[in-house]
């Protein structure tokens, strides 16, 4: 009987000790846990306001790019209203038609040379040589443009005479059209290379097409470069 009592009480004791120590576990658990999860909240928490910070860092930023590109804008409307202003007493000296008559391409250019009439006040800082290097080149602007792609004329056709007539057709009546030309007008013809548009140019100047621009030719002149000797040139575009 006393035996079975010690055995039960014995029994009993390793039980507790086993729960005991299960508790002692289960409370060492917990603390690592509830540790680990007010860890992870203060770093949370820590993320939270860096993240906070970090907006508000590109906010300001975003809130400095819009002051700058305002102030961009601004100064692009001032220098847009001096350009106007410093345009507004420009007057055109003489009319440029360039021909360019290519092999394969015809194209007309007209060009205003404008001079500036406040020039010289506006640039007494220029020694005299700079300022008469402005006279001899005029600022040029150019005002109308016209090719044989521009007409519809595609590849081996933009070659042709009938091409280069048309081009000189469209351009004087593009010149008529708007104007472009006063009483007291004087234009320069400036003619390179020589392809078929070249002749057909001239004729269309001297037809009824060119009647009312060819009052107005002053002078007319070759830009076309001739070569003596030198290098080997490319070879020939072939179509």
């Amino acid at each position: 009987m006393l035996g079975a009592l010690r055995q039960v009480y014995g029994n009993g004791m390793r039980a507790r000790g086993i729960s005991n120590g299960f508790l002692s576990l289960n409370s060492h658990n917990l603390a690592r846990h509830w540790g680990s999860r007010i860890s992870a909240e203060a770093a949370g928490w820590g993320q939270m306001s860096s993240i906070r910070r970090l907006s508000n860092s590109r906010q300001v930023l975003v809130d400095f790019r819009d002051v700058a590109q305002e102030g961009r804008d601004a100064a692009k409307l001032g220098l847009k209203k001096q350009v106007v202003k410093s345009r507004a007493n420009e007057r055109v000296v003489l009319w440029k038609l360039y021909g360019t008559f290519h092999k394969h391409n015809t194209l007309l250019s007209l060009v205003a040379v404008v001079e500036d009439l406040d020039f010289m006040e506006k640039n007494t800082h220029l020694s005299y040589n700079e300022k008469v290097l402005y006279y001899l080149e005029l600022p040029h602007q150019l005002k109308l443009h016209v090719s044989a792609g521009q007409l519809g004329f595609r590849k081996a056709q933009r070659a042709e005479y009938e091409a280069g007539y048309q081009v000189s057709a469209r351009m004087f009546k593009l010149i008529e059209e708007k104007n472009i030309l006063g009483p007291g007008d004087k234009i320069e013809l400036v003619m390179t290379d020589f392809g078929k548009g070249r002749e057909a140019f001239v004729n269309a100047l001297q037809g009824k097409e060119g009647s009312k621009v060819r009052p107005h030719v002053t002078r007319i002149s070759d830009n076309t470069t001739l070569k003596f000797g030198g290098s080997r040139s490319k070879h020939l575009r072939r179509l």
